[in-house]
């Protein structure tokens, strides 16, 4: 010490500095919070000096401003996770719907009302909710963007609003249902049924099934009956009108309801899901041949 004098002159500083101040963050700072003090985890690794030859703690954790915003972005995580929204339409946003997609201009200004209503929806969402209103989305032509915009909407409802949702295939509860027929079976049908009864928002692709039957409209009555009664919402989309859902689901239970419980928007009559797995091919195409 007595041959470094600068040496002495620096552990004398650092002495008095933590005996004036004996506390450190020992977190660094990271770009990733957006209040620059921790390290984007969420906590603060904190030293105290003045404990450290004590029996005392000397270090801990504290919650960083951003932990609580981060624990809400995880929960947001986690809901989209269970949503089981299609994985391919998971960062799906209404303002990412691409109107230009389609080549008919009769087809892009179809789409155009169609995602000003969908916009119009989710922040209309705290109205449509209090009277129990959902979304159905129509078109013919398979492939013309309904499910796209509809999980667009999920999404965007689980982010603003933090809602718990479902998102199911008709085809796919159905199937469902039919597997707990089965001896050995975890699950029972009521049990199933009211899962989707309950859940705060519920999204059914395709609710138009190809080969209806008494089965189908039964669980699908027994479904959406519930949820007309407690006004939860119900998101569709269909490629038959409300209206002639009736020639589906032939006993009008079900048709009646959905007319009941969803506002109709038209989607374009013309697919766009070939020229995007064309316009996907030639990007990739560039790599194995560029």
């Amino acid at each position: 010490m007595r041959q470094n004098p600068r040496f002495a002159k620096r552990m004398k500083d650092v002495k008095e500095s933590l005996e004036s101040n004996p506390i450190q963050i020992l977190t660094s700072p990271s770009d990733k919070c957006p209040f620059h003090k921790c390290d984007g985890t969420g906590w603060i690794w904190i030293k105290d000096w003045s404990k450290r030859n004590t029996n005392e703690k000397d270090e801990w954790q504290e919650e960083c401003e951003c932990y609580e915003q981060l624990m809400k972005q995880k929960e947001i995580e986690r809901k989209l996770d269970l949503a089981q929204v299609p994985p391919i339409f998971k960062d799906a946003t209404v303002n990412s719907f691409d109107i230009k997609r389609y080549k008919k201009k009769e087809s892009r200004d179809t789409a155009e009302i169609a995602r000003k209503a969908a916009t119009n929806y989710v922040y209309n969402f705290k109205t449509m909710e209090e009277h129990g209103k959902g979304l159905y989305l129509f078109s013919e032509v398979k492939g013309s963007g309904k499910t796209r915009l509809i999980s667009s909407v999920a999404n965007a409802l689980v982010k603003m609003y933090g809602v718990d949702l479902a998102f199911l295939k008709a085809d796919d509860l159905l199937t469902q249902i039919k597997k707990t027929y089965n001896d050995n079976a975890n699950t029972s049908e009521d049990e199933i049924v009211k899962l989707f009864r309950n859940v705060e928002v519920l999204v059914i692709d395709d609710i138009a099934v190809e080969k209806p039957n008494e089965f189908s409209e039964r669980i699908f009555f027994k479904v959406l009956d519930y949820r007309m009664e407690h006004r939860k919402v119900t998101l569709f989309t269909g490629n038959k009108t409300i209206d002639n859902l009736g020639e589906v689901y032939i006993e009008g239970r079900v048709h009646s309801r959905i007319k009941k419980m969803a506002l109709e928007v038209y989607m374009p009559e013309e697919s766009i899901r070939d020229d995007e797995a064309e316009i996907e091919n030639k990007e990739l195409e560039k790599m194995l041949f560029g």
